[in-house]
């Protein structure tokens, strides 16, 4: 699987447009590959006192949401730079971006779009480690932290279910 992302800081674009994927690399575009995905889903719950009977817990709605996507490139062989300063970029432009989950199909030939929901960059990490002769890496080791961004920008409670769109290549 690889990893990719459009510039959201394009003049004049949508700041909901940006996108984030995972997908399985094509040929000849420039991904890097991860090896893990964490997500975690916090849910809220307050205590709530009452006479003469134990406290009830109420869910006072959904907490914070976070996906850390962690993995490994080898820039001399199979690239994947120019993927990580595209999300440095989009972490600095301060834009959520919609995350999808592309997945190959086998039958009909093509892609199906999973959408995940707006999320913002909250950091890239990169380790560089084994430096080539003209100071390009020969690993990287990079961890992306994503925090979804809520529900306020013209969704509603009913969108919460994934989108899955068919892409036919």
């Amino acid at each position: 699987m690889g990893l990719g992302s459009l510039n959201p800081v394009a003049p004049g674009e949508d700041p909901t447009t940006g996108l984030i994927l995972f997908y399985v690399p094509l040929p000849g575009v420039d991904t890097p590959t991860f090896e893990s995905l964490q997500r975690d889903a916090q849910f809220t719950w307050v205590s709530a006192d009452r006479l003469s009977r134990d406290p009830a817990m109420q869910f006072v709605g959904p907490g914070e949401e976070q996906i850390v996507v962690e993995g490994k490139m080898y820039p001399y062989h199979f690239g994947g730079l120019s993927t990580l300063q595209r999300l440095r970029e989009a972490g600095r432009a301060g834009k959520p971006m919609m995350l999808g989950r592309f997945y190959p199909l086998t039958d009909p030939v093509g892609y199906s779009l999973e959408n995940l929901g707006n999320f913002v960059i909250k950091r890239v990490r990169s380790v560089e480690s084994k430096i080539g002769a003209v100071g390009i890496a020969h690993k990287i080791d990079f961890t992306l932290e994503l925090s979804r961004y809520g529900d306020d920008l013209g969704k509603n409670a009913a969108d919460d279910a994934p989108i899955v769109t068919r892409i036919n290549t």
